[in-house]
């Protein structure tokens, strides 16, 4: 071959290979050339032996297009394989889906994503605890090169599956026996309405509750106009109105789990926050709750350390943005104050009371009166509708405290 031809030939050449070379992508080069997320369906806290669940992966193609404009394929994704390893199977043992078949080119830029699905069954002798487990997702590049296989996932390692032998006590797929409930609900009824005969008959007549309790909220209505301040009689019902704060002054949470009970019965969706352990509290008062916060210092799942309150504040307004009707109680802002101070923890609130006024949501605090000074209670009760415990016009009350007073 003639110098001249050597010459030809490479400058034919060259340009073939630059082409080729550029047109390999930079997220084949780099670790993975996908970005991939997962979740368990149906998603519960955790999982019963025999219980059976899909897991879905989806699959972000995160390469770059570049400018290789020769190949309608270049720089996208197929997906071939999907598997998940657990803890409780063999070393070499997956759950696994093959969706070569079935799966879709994924267009670069982020463009082009997929889901796929995995399901695996619990195994009937797993054991109540915490199991790890892991992703292998095998896919093709295409590249000047042709197609190339990679892998992702083998070294990500996850621990968090939970499998408990007993349902919880507030596990939806707890069965109830009601018959037990509406006989103890009978006796109450009963109760009740003896309660409220006596009651009749003691203060002289229904007309005269009446009177005494609008003349106690007229009472309470201020100069500047402010919203008057509701009395509520023990047991009593109301509903309460979505873009208001409550603030119901009481030592435990009686009216305000009232109040939330009743909004949840209408059709809201609730969270508490709580300063009592949720455990402890569910023993002494019965709720339904979608999501609970404890306040506490301890590390954990749902603990919210009192002094991060715009973290409180970002998980509140995104419970209540998540749902069409929401109801929010915060049980424990003396805590709150202790460990912050009084004007933060007035901003807290301040931020609150913007916020529902633009949302389909009410929150209801709860406080003890006795914690603050008159000032810090009227700058309080600036941004709320308040909630005190109804005290009927009683002649033997009132002498009772005049005696008291002499």
């Amino acid at each position: 071959m003639g110098y001249r031809s050597r010459l030809v030939l490479s400058s034919v050449l060259i340009p073939l290979l630059i082409s080729a070379f550029c047109c390999v992508p930079v997220g084949v080069m780099a670790a993975d050339a996908v970005d991939v997320s997962f979740t368990f369906v149906p998603g519960r806290s955790y999982y019963c032996p025999g219980d059976v669940l899909d897991a879905e992966v989806m699959v972000v193609n995160a390469m770059p297009s570049g400018d290789y404009v020769y190949d309608e394929l270049a720089y996208m994704v197929k997906v071939q394989n999907v598997s998940i390893h657990l803890s409780w199977m063999a070393p070499n043992e997956f759950a696994w889906t093959d969706v070569s078949n079935s799966s879709e080119w994924l267009a670069p830029d982020g463009v082009g994503v997929g889901t796929y699905t995995v399901d695996f069954c619990v195994p009937e002798n797993a054991l109540d605890q915490s199991y790890s487990y892991y992703f292998k997702l095998t896919y093709l590049v295409h590249t000047a090169w042709g197609n190339i296989t990679y892998t992702w996932g083998v070294g990500t390692t996850y621990g968090d599956f939970d499998v408990a032998t007993q349902l919880a006590a507030d596990d939806p797929r707890v069965v109830v026996d009601y018959v037990p409930y509406l006989a103890f609900f009978a006796v109450v009824l009963s109760i009740g309405a003896l309660g409220a005969v006596m009651y009749h008959r003691r203060s002289g007549g229904a007309d005269r509750y009446q009177e005494a309790k609008a003349a106690s909220i007229a009472h309470t209505i201020t100069p500047d106009g402010a919203f008057p301040t509701i009395h509520p009689v023990p047991g009593e019902h109301f509903p309460i109105e979505k873009g208001f704060i409550y603030l119901v002054k009481e030592k435990r949470p009686a009216i305000s789990i009232t109040m939330y009970n009743e909004a949840v019965e209408h059709g809201a969706k609730g969270m508490l926050v709580v300063r009592e352990h949720p455990d402890r509290l569910r023993k002494v008062i019965q709720f339904q709750a979608e999501k609970m916060l404890w306040l506490t210092r301890r590390a954990g799942k749902d603990h919210v350390d009192p002094t991060e309150l715009s973290l409180v504040t970002l998980l509140i307004t995104k419970f209540a943005e998540a749902h069409t009707k929401a109801v929010v109680m915060i049980e424990g802002l003396e805590y709150m104050i202790t460990q912050n101070d009084f004007e933060t923890v007035l901003r807290f609130v301040n931020h609150l009371h913007d916020f529902v006024l633009t949302h389909d949501c009410a929150i209801v605090l709860v406080i003890d009166p006795r914690v603050l000074n008159m000032r810090e209670l009227a700058l309080m009760e600036r941004s709320a509708k308040v909630v005190e415990p109804y005290e009927p016009f009683d002649s033997d009350v009132e002498e009772e405290r005049a005696e008291a007073q002499a």
